[in-house]
């Protein structure tokens, strides 16, 4: 009976408009949308030395052999710093001539015109110094025979800046909007999830009440409808790679662990979509609450907006390792950016036993569905 329903959810599945719409013509369509929009812009600028403005306020030279080594000249060159006056400073600013103006001061601070890629990366120098100085100025309070480690601590921390990374991924910022992509498309997945669930519950339609008929115990018909959504799922995110692959996104070299974060992000969205079908009886109350948890998901992990996941992680960062739209996404920056695999095995186990234990939860709620009469 397993394999029974196995196949006639596969067919019913792909007859479904919705399904071939929300997850595979329109991630197409947005991502071609998206590359001809960026056009010439996908260069590796990750690299590229910032021209900066710095104004000294009062002497902090700890920051300023700070700035001395990413001013350091060579490949690994992360800003080109011109020291001047605080007016030359900000016309300099003005006209666009530099990207920033850093302070040194007792607590160095930034200012900028605008939010941007090369701003994001300054502010980070900015907060990694200030933490590792932070941390050293413990050490010489209570154990300054640690003193020597610290050092190595912010050699390390600024080395992160100043060379690149063995990782053999795209590091292109811009290849991470395709990321988001990916992203929702197996997040949407539970749109189409959620309908299957409908139809077998007696109390949701006149289909599930012929299915709840039938001899077959609730697992069996769960799980064959979340294995057979699956392997539409997964093969139409197969589909989407490859597309956007042929038309000119680098994604790095680690394909087949893509296509690992594509069938458990698939899994996770399908899981979610169930598990909601299963709670909210209703269908159309149903379908409204899957729309909402994949934007608000979809937002919390700046697919939408950007900063909203960076302020996350200084506040509840415990939000950023369950939020299945943050782990699809992050998995994928993971395998472009480290150069180890211990973030994308977190990512990709956390997305596993997320969808083994929304399938039980699932199942359990259904098995206690009581009908008085069918």
């Amino acid at each position: 009976m397993f394999f029974h329903n196995f196949k006639y959810s596969l067919k019913t599945t792909l007859k479904n408009k919705n399904t071939i719409f929300w997850t595979l013509i329109f991630p197409i369509a947005l991502g071609t949308f998206m590359y001809l929009a960026f056009g010439n812009l996908f260069e590796d600028e990750m690299f590229d030395a910032i021209p900066v403005s710095v104004v000294v306020e009062s002497e902090n030279k700890t920051f300023e052999e700070t700035l001395k080594q990413l001013d350091k000249k060579g490949e690994d060159r992360i800003i080109i710093a011109t020291y001047e006056s605080k007016e030359k400073a900000k016309k300099s600013l003005e006209d666009e001539k530099v990207e920033a103006i850093i302070y040194v001061d007792d607590k160095p601070y930034m200012e900028v015109l605008s939010n941007s890629f090369k701003a994001t990366v300054l502010k980070t120098v900015l907060e990694e110094y200030e933490k590792v100085n932070k941390v050293v100025g413990d050490i010489g309070e209570k154990n300054p025979l640690n003193i020597g480690k610290a050092v190595e601590t912010i050699t390390a921390g600024v080395q992160q800046y100043t060379s690149k990374t063995t990782s053999e991924g795209n590091q292109d910022v811009y290849t991470s909007f395709f990321y988001a992509i990916f992203a929702m498309s197996c997040l949407f997945a539970a749109l189409t999830a959620n309908q299957k669930v409908h139809s077998i519950q007696a109390n949701a339609s006149a289909l599930g009440m012929r299915r709840c008929l039938s001899p077959n115990s609730k697992m069996i018909t769960v799980v064959a409808e979340f294995l057979s959504l699956l392997l539409i799922q997964f093969v139409i995110e197969l589909i989407t790679l490859g597309y956007l692959t042929v038309l000119g996104v680098d994604f790095g070299e680690h394909y087949f662990l893509i296509m690992l974060v594509l069938l458990f992000g698939a899994s996770i969205g399908i899981s979610l979509g169930i598990l909601i079908g299963a709670v909210v009886k209703n269908e159309k109350k149903s379908e409204g609450i899957c729309v909402a948890s994949m934007l608000f998901l979809s937002v919390l992990a700046d697919l939408m907006i950007g900063g909203i996941k960076y302020t996350i992680e200084q506040k509840v960062p415990i939000l950023n390792r369950i939020n299945p739209a943050t782990l699809i996404a992050d998995s994928f920056y993971a395998l472009n950016i480290y150069d180890t695999y211990d973030r994308y095995i977190r990512n990709i186990a956390t997305l596993g036993g997320m969808s083994i234990a929304l399938i039980v939860i699932s199942v359990l709620v259904l098995r206690r569905n009581k009908y008085a009469s069918l």
